[in-house]
Formats: structure tokens, sequence, C-alpha cells
């Protein structure tokens, strides 16, 4: 009996990978941000995200977030840039390519103080139709109420982060 009990509760199968992002501020106090969107999907619009993706097997997510960061904006932060423990952690729920998709999200924190090396990014598969514009944003630009971010916690969350603070986010449901 308790077998079958264990069974009903268990949670249901989802995609899921745990995915980890740099954000990265400047001496000019701008955050690097990619203006992206769902080439499958577009009445969701555009949005902002900071750089990053899934964590391949044997990497950390330091490791993940700056080879991700250079594969898709094309700047390189060495090791020694990037602060080791994250400054955000959280799960999200997003709709992407018309399915549903589950990622435990590891944001680290590097901020640069010299112009950093950039080589072309090294975009691939739907990277090269997502990804439409790699900016410098000012951090005071990051504000709920206009534009959309991923994670959508990011306009009230990056003051806490500049400001040192680790922020746990929990759950969000981000379309």
């Amino acid at each position: 009996m308790v077998a079958e009990f264990d069974t009903v509760l268990a949670p249901p199968p989802r995609p899921w990978r745990l995915s980890s992002r740099l954000l990265l501020q400047d001496q000019d106090d701008r955050v690097l941000l990619i203006r992206a969107r769902d080439p499958h999907e577009p009445l969701v619009g555009e949005w902002w995200e900071i750089p990053g993706g899934g964590v391949e097997p044997g990497e950390d997510t330091i490791a993940a977030a700056i080879r991700e960061t250079a594969e898709e904006t094309g700047y390189l932060v060495s090791r020694g840039q990037v602060s080791p423990p994250p400054c955000w952690t959280g799960d999200v729920t997003y709709r992407w390519e018309r399915r549903r998709c589950w990622a435990s999200l590891v944001v680290h924190f590097a901020r640069v103080t010299q112009p950093l090396s950039r080589q072309p990014p090294d975009r691939v598969g739907v990277e090269q139709a997502s990804m439409l514009d790699i900016c410098w944003l000012p951090a005071a630009e990051v504000k709920a109420g206009g534009d959309r971010y991923f994670p959508s916690s990011l306009p009230a969350d990056l003051p806490r982060i500049l400001a040192g603070e680790q922020v746990s986010a929990g759950f969000n449901i981000w379309n």
C-alpha cells in the first residue's frame, strides 16, 4: 500500500537542466545583457537576459558561465574575475521552442575594471536566430514595468546583487 501511495505522489517527469549565467558589470556601472526572442513563438516577444546556458557534464557552474558568455557574446572573462559563490539562484519554468522547460539557474557575478578581450561569438543552432543584440546597459535602466527580463526578477534583484547580496529567488514561472 505504501509503495502505491509513493508512486502517486512522485513528481511528474519534466525536462530539467542546470543552467549557469554570468552577470558582468563594467567600470561605467553597466551590465552586459542579450536582447533575445524565441523564433518559434513570435507572440512571446523580446526580452533581455543574462548570458549563459547549460552546464555540461564534468563542468562546474563558473566554467559553464564563462564558456557560455564567450560563445554567446564573444567576451572573454577569466575565472579569477568571477566571484565564486553565486550571486543569484533559483528555479524557473518557461516555454522555449514550443515545449515547457525547467531549469535550476545559478548566476555568478564579475565586476570588470578593464575592457574585456573579445572574439566573434560562436553561437550554435537556434542561438543565431534568437539572440538579437548584445548590449552594455546602464544598471539604473534595468527597471520593472518596461522591458521584459529573464529571469523576470532581475530588475528587483539587480540592486541587491550589485550591493553584494546573494539572492535566493525560489521558483518562477517565466512564461
